[in-house]
């Protein structure tokens, strides 16, 4: 156990990109033991053998082809007309057009670029606070992990053998909790920010009317996804598969933005991100097992039945330990790492596993703005062409949200769990 510690942090300190991490530090315990090293290549195939993991490499793809096939614009397009006319409006525009790409991406990274390149340029011809904004489109890209089809809940389900169904229903109200909150803040922003905020048109039904017609064959998407998910028609590997075509269909033959010549391109980008996802998850599998046979799940166990006396101190301390994790650590590693240890101390405490996966996945989602590597932040401040430092500063207040959205869902339990309860996978 120690061995396996020990390389792990040593890696980690010497800047080892995670996806070989867990791999190199398993390794280290093969070298200073006598476990044979085919069992640690079976760990690694079987591992990664499980149909369900083939969800995530398709979610990735359906992401690229809506920013490409013009799906992700013609809904900001749909966001735009629909809240338009409000006071910092391209902002609103931001959150909307996020949350509905939310329901149909699952890929938080893929839903701030598409936002960001759309909206960030006249953002900043109209003399918006460009870093806020930066970091509104960051944290409201966020909400693909947690809104279904996320691929972070579709990662803790398999890793801790839970229903996807029951995860994706339990994300839906956190995420849109989330929204209105956002939606608050940017308000309150646009109202100090002077005239450069002010609306970019009066609301027109008649307009509206158009650009939804418009965004239909877009917001068909989730209608796909989320609808085969839910009705047991397809399983979310087939939903993801079916979106995949027919973003394809829509993108080059409804659209006519994407090109048939483009797809290799994207295609092999996608499976770019899929096999760094990949070897990740199999270097975590056998890290996973090492740890298992080491007994480190059991010990951590025995010394918080020992020291943690109450199910919301644990639960307290576990989003205390993943927030502070999660500053340095990328959101997949801490799902392989650690979503084990907790969900099954979790149990013991007599607490929902969906419940906990849920709140686990809501800290990841966290992670994803939270300096100094947070993901969706590089993103934006990438397409701003701004100083990561720069569009952190204006994370804090939109940190707070979040948390307090944690700390509701941590708490009030039927927040998570009413709708799979009301659907039969949960009691």
């Amino acid at each position: 156990m120690i061995s396996l510690g020990i390389g792990f942090f040593f890696f980690i300190l010497i800047g080892v990109p995670v996806a070989f991490v867990f791999g190199l530090a398993a390794f280290v315990v093969v070298v200073m033991t006598d476990v044979p090293l085919v069992i640690i290549a079976h760990q690694f195939f079987t591992g990664l053998n499980n149909f369900t993991l083939m969800a995530i490499s398709f979610f990735l793809l359906t992401g690229m082809l809506m920013e490409k096939g013009g799906l992700a614009r013609r809904i900001t397009d749909f966001a735009m007309d629909l809240v338009g006319w409000i006071t910092g409006s391209l902002l609103q525009v931001a959150i909307v057009a996020a949350t509905i790409l939310a329901a149909m991406s699952g890929s938080g990274s893929a839903d701030t670029a598409a936002i960001s390149s759309a909206l960030l340029p006249e953002m900043k011809r109209r003399r918006y606070n460009v870093d806020f904004s930066a970091a509104l489109i960051a944290t409201a890209g966020t909400l693909a992990q947690i809104i279904p089809p996320s691929t972070m809940l579709v990662l803790i389900a398999v890793t801790n053998n839970l229903s996807i169904s029951a995860l994706y229903l339990g994300g839906i109200i956190p995420g849109l909790l989330v929204v209105p909150g956002l939606m608050y803040l940017a308000w309150r922003h646009a109202k100090k920010g002077g005239p450069a905020y002010a609306p970019i048109e009066r609301f027109s039904l008649g307009r509206l009317g158009v650009s939804f017609l418009r965004a239909i064959p877009a917001l068909g998407l989730g209608v796909v996804i989320l609808g085969g998910i839910f009705s047991g028609l397809a399983t979310a590997t087939e939903s993801a598969a079916l979106a995949v075509v027919y973003a394809i269909i829509v993108g080059r033959w409804v659209y006519g933005d994407l090109k048939l010549a483009e797809l290799p391109r994207i295609f092999l980008k996608a499976g770019a991100f899929s096999a760094g996802i990949m070897f990740l998850v199999g270097g975590a599998i056998v890290f996973n097992w090492l740890m298992a046979t080491e007994g480190v799940p059991d010990a951590v166990s025995a010394w918080l039945a020992a020291t943690v006396s109450s199910p919301w101190s644990f639960l307290l301390l576990m989003n205390v330990f993943l927030m502070v994790f999660g500053m340095p650590m990328e959101s997949f590693a801490m799902i392989l790492l650690l979503s084990p240890i907790f969900l099954d101390a979790a149990v013991d405490y007599g607490l929902n596993p969906v419940h906990v996966a849920v709140v686990f996945v809501f800290n990841c989602v966290i992670a994803m703005i939270s300096p100094p590597f947070g993901g969706t932040l590089f993103i934006s401040a990438l397409v701003a062409q701004r100083p990561i430092s720069a569009v952190t500063r204006h994370i804090y207040p939109l940190w707070a949200l979040m948390t307090l959205v944690l700390l509701l869902i941590t708490y009030i339990p039927d927040l998570v769990l009413y709708l799979p309860r009301i659907a039969g996978f949960v009691q």
